[in-house]
């Protein structure tokens, strides 16, 4: 094998990272979160998002930070250098098992809507299984792959969400926001405690992405995640005005999928109707990307934890991991939103912000830089290979010469 194959030699541009960002904070959450931070801030909970949006980028800023110091490595290649080679370690070992259990749960939040409003009478496990095969295929392409498919996504998505939010304009009704901050400021900054963990905790998975960005993006690559983040903040206030202006604080709170619902009020003159069905597909979507990115994530950061070559052997046994442990994750859509708004954000929290700001502070106390390659070298000059592949060539004979007769 090359030593140029690595775990993967793909670029991607600073656009796609800002893209795959959005995308990935949109699937799963945007159909979900909403209800989530409505039933604790009621009319406020537009107010919990404005509050929670500067963590977006807040958080960010410490990936930056490491990435700074080391440009060209992955999280679980600069914990070694940090914390030693054992240390580093265990401490991937703890990221795997995160986001092995973060696509079980995405997973099972595809097979609990398309069971629920879609295919009723369809079982789980189909599909589950049916979902993760496309999923499997595309992280085997690779990331470029998966770039791409976003930048797609990412256009057609946007569509989506402003024909339904002007389509909805005629029902939107300001008397649900009454009384304002009804409780004070309490309540809304409760609301904010789910959305730090879903999906803001969740980002650390870009940590395992910023050493592909390309070269001469790398100077975009911080205004872009900026914009990136402003515009998840906006759409997660959007969502949220929407929901309580158009459905109302009961109605929303008690939805399990209160977007998809709200797009089913959407009726202009009995001509256009049955709009959720665009939600539904670009939510499958956003889904799709961020499970993804999930497992590509997961097998790169295992490869690199075990000096392996290449990430794509790892695909298939992580899916018959990911598959089953999805069907037995929780018992129900209740379960669920307790599970996400109890327990998750603190386990979140503490892999995608306490283990990184942790490492940045140590290695700023310990002056920790390292500029090497790491399991991610780039691509080579289609000249500078065959130059390499000749001088091989002309090695060879020598090394035949050396080689002992075997009788």
């Amino acid at each position: 094998m090359s030593k140029f194959a690595g775990i993967n030699n793909a670029e991607i541009t600073s656009g796609q990272i800002a893209k795959l960002l959005l995308l990935f904070a949109l699937g799963s959450a945007a159909l979900i979160l909403p209800s989530a931070v409505t039933a604790i801030a009621k009319q406020d909970g537009w107010i919990s998002m404005v509050i929670a949006g500067p963590f977006n980028y807040f958080i960010l800023i410490v990936y930056l930070a490491l990435a700074e110091r080391f440009p060209n490595l992955s999280l679980a290649q600069y914990a070694e250098k940090i914390v030693g080679k054992w240390g580093g370690k265990v401490l991937t070992l703890f990221y795997i098992l995160f986001f092995l259990l973060l696509s079980a749960l995405v997973l099972r939040n595809i097979s609990d809507f398309m069971s629920l409003s879609v295919l009723p009478l369809t079982p789980e496990w189909f599909i589950d299984s049916t979902f993760m095969l496309v999923v499997i295929y595309g992280v085997f392409l690779g990331i470029e792959t998966i770039a791409r498919t976003g930048e797609i996504l990412f256009g057609w998505g946007m569509v989506v969400i402003m024909v339904i939010i002007f389509s909805l304009f005629n029902q939107f009704d300001l008397r649900h926001f009454e009384p304002i901050l009804y409780d004070g400021i309490l309540r809304p900054l409760k609301g904010v405690y789910p959305v730090l963990g879903f999906p803001i905790g969740e980002f650390v998975f870009i940590t395992a992405i910023l050493p592909l960005v390309r070269q001469q993006d790398l100077q975009k690559l911080r205004k872009s995640l900026k914009v990136s983040a402003v515009l998840i903040a906006f759409l997660s206030v959007l969502f949220t005005v929407f929901l309580v202006g158009v459905m109302g604080v009961d109605e929303t709170s008690r939805s399990p999928f209160a977007v998809y619902d709200m797009a089913k009020n959407i009726n202009i003159e009995e001509i256009l109707v049955r709009v959720e069905i665009l939600v539904a597909m670009v939510w499958i979507g956003t889904v799709f990307m961020k499970l993804a990115l999930c497992v590509y994530v997961l097998a790169v950061l295992t490869a690199q934890m075990l000096n392996l070559s290449t990430y794509r052997t790892l695909i298939l046994p992580y899916a018959f991991i990911i598959v089953p442990l999805s069907l037995i994750a929780y018992r129900n859509v209740a379960h669920s939103r307790d599970f996400a708004m109890g327990v998750w954000t603190i386990y979140s929290l503490f892999h995608g912000f306490v283990l990184p700001f942790m490492l940045l502070v140590i290695a700023v106390i310990r002056k920790k830089k390292d500029g090497s390659e790491g399991s991610f070298p780039p691509i080579i000059p289609q000249q500078t290979a065959g130059a390499e592949q000749s001088k091989q060539a002309e090695e060879q004979p020598e090394m035949l010469d050396k080689e002992p007769v075997r009788t």
